[in-house]
């Protein structure tokens, strides 16, 4: 594994939020889990999306392929993807690409067109060349869970190791026993996977860390477009209990699983136990070629509890009022 020193990255963690930066690294111990399941095949795998419920949510990522002003002018597509986000509660986009901001605006409003409470948070654009940029994004369903977009923060990275830095957003269920958890957006670059695989490895343990000593909040998940299948995922797979939910094709070929969900299960004790795709073809009733017009990755989602597992292995006090 790479050698990539704590403290640097916590650092970074902490100017994206602005502050904190008289913190002592060797001070924040988040819970571990020395039992993790990291048996992926014991995951339920489905290529369609079970529909939510007053006792569940799904939680989940889609790279949208240059989501823009082509797609934008198509709206066969922006229906298209408007119905695939009203299928979850919380996820996760990646590729961006439209500086000013109005293909993911007309798409909120497909998503929302029929009374629906979503709401939309937002990156600043990140990448290596002015050329071509991109954002992350979280949308999420309002009248079912918290969050916005001062609960959301970038990763800086001072020392460019991350093409494009991960996007961290805090979000909590609308319950009396609220679960509350943080997603780390990720898009790799397909180049450099063998470096950013590592590299990620230590952000996710020291965005956990962060979160924990923040806002005790043990529930932390990466997920996105990692460009690599389970086996292959480096350093994320040697962090201890961590596992990959997903294990089935996620490009709309259906050739290869780029596409993920990286959690611990005794940590995260609120996951069922189900996750998958979203198969574009089956879903629409069209073929390939019409598919890759919507995009070239199919959407993935894991299946949560709405409430806070009471086997939930913090080792201090439930957290309240984290969101507000």
């Amino acid at each position: 594994m790479r050698n990539v020193p704590f403290y640097p990255l916590l650092v970074a963690i902490l100017v994206g939020l602005g502050g904190y930066l008289g913190c002592d690294p060797s001070s924040i111990t988040p819970p571990l889990n020395p039992a993790g399941n990291t048996a992926s095949s014991q995951i339920q795998q489905s290529a369609s999306v079970p529909k939510r419920s007053a006792d569940t949510i799904i939680v989940g990522s889609f790279n949208m392929q240059r989501l823009g002003k082509s797609k934008m002018e198509q709206p066969s597509i922006m229906s298209a993807l408007a119905q695939i986000i009203q299928q979850y509660d919380v996820i996760a986009i990646q590729e961006i690409n439209d500086k000013s901001g109005a293909a993911i605006n007309q798409l909120m409003q497909y998503v929302n067109q029929n009374g629906g409470r979503y709401a939309l948070a937002i990156s600043e654009p990140v990448g290596r060349s002015a050329a071509y940029l991109e954002q992350y994004a979280y949308i999420y369903d309002t009248s079912r869970i918290e969050g916005g977009q001062r609960h959301c923060y970038l990763v800086t990275d001072p020392t460019d190791q991350l093409h494009r830095e991960p996007y961290v957003g805090r979000f909590q269920t609308r319950t009396s026993n609220p679960f509350t958890f943080s997603l780390v957006n990720i898009h790799t670059d397909p180049d450099e996977i063998k470096t950013e695989l590592d590299v990620l490895a230590t952000v996710l343990t020291n965005v956990r860390a962060f979160e924990y000593q923040q806002a005790q909040i043990d529930d932390v998940m990466l997920l996105g477009d990692l460009n690599a299948a389970p086996g292959k995922l480096l350093g994320l797979e040697r962090i201890q209990g961590t596992v990959s939910v997903i294990n089935i094709p996620t490009n709309t070929r259906r050739d290869k699983v780029y596409d993920n969900i990286i959690l611990d299960r005794g940590l995260t004790s609120e996951f069922t136990g189900r996750a998958g795709t979203i198969d574009l073809q089956t879903v629409f009733g069209i073929g390939e070629e019409q598919a890759l017009k919507i995009s070239d990755h199919m959407p993935i989602w894991a299946e949560f509890y709405m409430q806070r597992s009471n086997s939930a292995a913090l080792s201090a006090s439930q957290p309240t009022g984290l969101i507000r």
